[in-house]
């Protein structure tokens, strides 16, 4: 049997200052009120807890095996996903692996009831949490695409991307603009995106037909 305590920190906590020595200091805690002795100590840190659990553990070569118990210091350490954290807590009751969590207690027993139910409420509410971020992150992007910025990846055709990071910006090229409203017209005519792209290639403009495809229906 290994105790493990589990601590994580996502970028942006490390960046407000979460500490994973306080959740250390949890953990130990309440592993000596449950009579356990700590063999493992998990840190992840810059780690999301939307990620799945079991993802997590994987990385750091833990495979859980009955008998095992796992100590956290908050539920959303564990957990911001309300479907994963139930999930998960049946698996590992199904496995024989106790899941206590400080204030809740050991949430894979049975027995205890109004821990079970607290922490039900409790995933759901970090599920919600989760949602509103992602909600946010969203509509942060979307005003920026409005405000000609670049959300990351490749540029689609048609532009090029200056500056980095929150800085980038997309810049039309001329040449592909014009490949662009031709490729229109030629689309009206009844031409297929494969047709169009070959006939660009005549121009010196080399463009896939799924580029092309994506910037006509645009």
């Amino acid at each position: 049997m290994t105790t493990y305590a589990y601590m994580r920190v996502s970028t942006v906590e490390q960046a407000d200052g979460t500490s994973l020595d306080d959740q250390k200091r949890q953990c130990k805690g309440l592993a000596m009120t449950h009579n356990l002795t700590i063999q493992m100590f998990v840190n992840d840190p810059g780690v999301s807890g939307a990620e799945l659990f079991f993802d997590r553990l994987e990385r750091h070569g833990i495979n859980l095996v009955a008998g095992d118990v796992v100590i956290v210091a908050k539920l959303d350490r564990f957990s911001r996903d309300a479907a994963d954290a139930l999930h998960t807590i049946k698996q590992l009751s199904q496995m024989g692996v106790r899941l206590i969590i400080n204030g809740h207690g050991d949430v894979t027993d049975e027995t205890n009831v109004s821990a079970r139910l607290m922490l039900e409420v409790m995933a759901v509410f970090a599920g919600h949490e989760r949602r509103v971020i992602k909600a946010r992150q969203k509509d942060g992007q979307a005003a920026k695409r409005a405000k000609g910025g670049h959300i990351g990846g490749s540029a689609p055709f048609g532009y090029r991307v200056e500056g980095r990071g929150h800085n980038a910006t997309l810049v039309e090229v001329p040449s592909e603009q014009q490949a662009i409203v031709k490729a229109k017209g030629l689309r009206g005519e009844g031409l297929s995106y494969r047709a169009i792209s070959r006939e660009l290639a005549q121009d010196g403009i080399k463009v896939s037909y799924e580029a092309l495809r994506r910037v006509c229906d645009a």
